[in-house]
């Protein structure tokens, strides 16, 4: 059965004192994806912090994708946040191009226009670029 778009689920660290982390670790994707083979799953926050799980879920299965949003609270601009530009360097080189990668903000959770020149901090090419920031969201949601 082809589904019409693809289901979008929080994997990652929760803002929320009272939520469970075992229930967002990437590493469930890869129980749904297999079982569900024609079922395109958007992974929300690159699983972050568990980021290299998410690669291999990624790198495991054609039929899940993953949006990059919700990485920090606030400003991209913080020195902390500079990290992720090596670990989504890393996880693209491992995954492949970008093909299934979605560009989010988590806004206003998330300032937008760090968050704008935060992507465009990573190697990517303008193809790769175009493919995050708007033709694989046009694909999955058949806008």
């Amino acid at each position: 059965m082809e589904y019409e778009v693809p289901v979008m689920i929080h994997t990652g660290d929760a803002y929320s004192t009272t939520a469970k982390l075992r229930y967002a670790h990437p590493l469930n994707i890869d129980d749904i994806a297999v079982d569900n083979p024609d079922l395109r799953i958007v992974m929300c926050h690159l699983g972050n912090p568990w980021i290299t799980d998410c690669q291999e879920v990624l790198y495991k299965n054609s039929n899940v994708y993953s949006d990059i949003s919700g990485l920090v609270v606030g400003d991209f601009r913080l020195p902390t946040a500079t990290r992720y530009v090596s670990k989504i360097n890393e996880l693209l080189n491992y995954v492949g191009k970008p093909h299934r990668f979605l560009y989010g903000s988590d806004w206003p959770i998330s300032n937008m226009g760090s968050y704008l020149t935060f992507v465009r901090k990573l190697e990517l090419d303008e193809d790769s670029y175009d493919l995050m920031m708007s033709r694989n969201t046009k694909y999955n949601f058949k806008l």
